[in-house]
C-alpha cells in the first residue's frame, strides 16, 4: 500500500469511526432519556457493579493478543487459529471464575441482587470468543466502514430493547442486562458472517510464543489501565452504596460517551495505520497528531457545551432525581477532554516494539488516581471522586513527556499547539452558551427552549471561530474531509474573505 493510498483509505476510516461513533452516541443518548425516567439510580448501580467485574475479567480474556495481531505486519492463518484458541481457552476460564465468584463479589458489595447479574452477563466471555479475530482481520485492513455498519446495528438493537424491557414488561435492571445480552450475541455473530473467517485448528509453536511475549505487557497494561479508569467505581460502590453508584455512574457515563465513540474508534484507525510506517519515528508522531486534533475537533466542543450547559441539561434530559449527578458531571467533561488527547499514545509504542511502555505509564497514573479518589472521595464524597479522576493528568504528562524525547526525540507539548485552534473555538462556543443561557434563564424562558438557543449559538460561533479566527486550519480540515470522502473541493470563498487571517 503506498503512503497516499494509506493516507486516504486512513482518513476515510478515521470518518466511517467518527460517524459511527455519532451514531452510537446520539442513540444511547436518546435512550438514556428514556432510561433514566423508569429505571431508578440504585437499577443502574446494580448493573454498573456487574459490568465492573466483567470488564475486569474481560481485560484479563484479551491476554494482549489483539494488540499483537495489529501490530504484525504479516499475519497468518496459522497466527489467527493460533490466537483465537488462547482466546478460547482463556475465556472458558474466566467464564467458569466469574460464575463460581459471584457470590464472593455480591458480599463485596453488599447487594445480593448481583449473584444472577453476574452470571448472566458472564455469557459475554463465550459469546464474544466468536466474534473477537473477525474484528481483528477488519481493524487491521482497515475496514471500518463494515465494523461501523454492524456496531450500529447491535447498539440500535440494545438500546431499543433495554427501553421496551423496562417500560412495557417493568424488568428495572433485567432490562439493561437482557439488552445487553441480545445485543452481544447479534454483533459477534455478524462479525463471524461478514468478516468470512472461521476457525480452523492450524496451530503454530512460533505463533503462540510470539503472542505470549508480545502479549504479556499488554495484558499487564490492560489489567493497570482497566483498574485506573474503574477505581472510582470500586471505591463509590464499595463505600458509597447502589445509589451513590448509579448516581456517579450516570455522570460518568455521558462525557465518556463521547471519548469512548470518538475518541477510542479512531485510536483503532491510528494503532492500524501506524503499524504500516512504523520505522519512521517522525511520521508516527506526525499521524499522532493528525488523529489528535481531529479527534479534539469533534470532542472538546461536545464536551465543553455539556459542562456548561449540565445544570438544565440534567434536569431536561433525565429529571429531577439526577440532579447530583451536575457538578460530577461538569469535571469528569474535563477529565474526559484530557483523556482524548492522549489515548491513541499506547499504539505508538506498540508499534515501536515497546509495550512495557505503556504499562508504565498507566502504573504511574494508577497509582496518582488510586492515591487522589481515594483522599478526595473519602472528604468530598462524589465531587471529590471525580476532582481525583482529574489530578491523575498532569504527573502522567510530565512522565509521557520525558517517554517521547526518549524514545521518538519529539516534543510533546507541540500537541498543544496543534489542538490550540480547537481549544480557543471550543472556549468560546462554551462562553456564548452560558452567557446566552444565564440572559434567557433571567427573562423566565422555557428551559427546552434556553437550551436549544444556547446549542445553536454555542454550534455557531464554533464554526465562525475557526473559520474568521484560524483558517489555515478550517482549510486543513476540509481538505482532510475531501481525501476521506473523494469531493474535490473549491476553497476560493474562504479565500475571498479578506477579513481572515492565515
Amino acid at each position: 500500500m503506498t503512503g497516499a493510498s494509506l493516507n486516504i483509505k486512513a482518513a476515510r476510516s478515521a470518518v466511517w469511526q467518527i460517524l459511527g461513533g455519532a451514531w452510537q452516541t446520539l442513540v444511547r443518548f436518546i435512550a438514556s432519556i428514556f432510561l433514566a425516567r423508569l429505571l431508578h439510580p440504585s437499577d443502574f448501580g446494580i448493573f454498573g457493579m456487574a459490568i465492573i467485574f466483567q470488564e475486569f475479567l474481560l481485560h484479563i480474556g484479551s491476554f494482549g493478543v489483539g494488540a499483537g495481531i495489529i501490530a504484525k505486519k504479516q499475519v497468518t492463518k496459522k497466527d489467527l487459529d493460533t490466537c483465537f484458541w488462547m482466546i478460547f481457552v482463556v475465556r472458558l476460564f474466566l467464564f467458569i471464575f466469574a460464575y463460581l465468584c459471584a457470590p464472593l463479589l455480591s458480599s463485596f458489595f453488599g447487594e445480593p441482587r448481583l449473584v444472577p447479574v453476574i452470571r448472566t452477563v458472564s455469557l459475554c466471555f463465550l459469546i464474544e470468543v466468536v466474534g473477537i479475530i473477525p474484528k481483528l482481520i477488519l481493524i487491521k485492513h482497515l475496514r471500518f466502514s463494515l465494523l461501523n455498519m454492524i456496531q450500529a446495528v447491535s447498539v440500535f438493537l440494545e438500546s431499543v430493547l433495554a427501553v421496551i424491557l423496562a417500560f412495557f414488561v417493568g424488568l428495572a435492571y433485567w432490562a439493561l442486562v437482557l439488552a445487553l445480552l441480545i445485543s452481544c450475541v447479534s454483533f459477534n455473530l455478524l462479525l463471524l458472517v461478514f468478516s468470512k473467517w472461521f476457525p480452523g485448528f492450524n496451530l503454530g509453536w512460533n505463533s503462540f510464543r510470539y503472542f505470549s511475549r508480545f502479549g504479556f505487557f499488554s495484558f499487564c497494561f490492560s489489567i493497570s489501565n482497566y483498574l485506573r479508569q474503574n477505581l472510582d467505581y470500586l471505591l463509590v460502590g464499595r463505600l458509597l452504596g447502589p445509589y451513590e453508584l448509579g448516581l456517579y455512574e450516570y455522570a460518568y457515563r455521558i462525557p465518556h460517551l463521547v471519548f469512548d465513540r470518538v475518541s477510542r474508534p479512531v485510536g483503532s484507525v491510528v494503532f492500524a495505520a501506524l503499524a504500516k510506517v512504523q520505522d519512521d519515528n517522525r511520521k508516527i508522531f506526525s499521524v499522532y497528531l493528525k488523529s489528535v486534533k481531529f479527534v479534539a475537533l469533534v470532542a472538546f466542543p461536545l464536551l465543553f457545551g455539556l459542562a456548561v450547559l449540565a445544570d438544565m441539561l440534567v434536569p431536561v434530559l433525565w429529571g429531577d432525581q439526577w440532579l447530583p449527578i451536575v457538578t460530577p458531571l461538569q469535571i469528569l467533561c474535563l477529565v474526559s477532554a484530557m483523556h482524548c488527547l492522549f489515548q491513541p499514545i499506547g499504539s505508538i509504542f506498540y508499534c515501536k516494539d515497546r509495550p512495557d511502555i505503556p504499562f508504565k505509564i498507566s502504573l504511574v497514573s494508577l497509582f496518582f488516581t488510586g492515591l487522589s479518589v481515594g483522599i478526595l472521595g473519602y472528604f468530598y464524597g462524589l465531587n471529590g471522586v471525580a476532582v481525583g479522576m482529574l489530578v491523575p493528568v498532569f504527573p502522567s504528562f510530565l512522565f509521557l513527556y520525558y517517554v517521547f524525547r526518549r524514545v521518538l526525540g519529539v516534543n510533546l507539548f507541540e500537541l498543544f499547539r496543534v489542538v490550540f485552534p480547537v481549544l480557543a473555538s471550543s472556549f468560546l462556543c462554551a462562553l456564548f452558551a452560558f452567557f446566552v443561557k444565564n440572559l434567557l434563564f433571567a427573562f423566565d424562558v422555557n428551559l427546552v427552549l434556553i437550551l436549544i438557543v444556547s446549542v445553536l449559538v454555542g454550534s455557531l460561533v464554533y464554526i465562525c471561530s475557526l473559520l474568521f479566527l484560524f483558517r489555515s486550519f478550517f482549510l486543513e480540515i476540509l481538505d482532510l474531509f475531501a481525501l476521506a470522502s473523494g469531493i474535490e473541493l473549491n476553497n476560493d470563498f474562504f479565500s475571498k474573505l479578506s477579513f481572515v487571517r492565515r
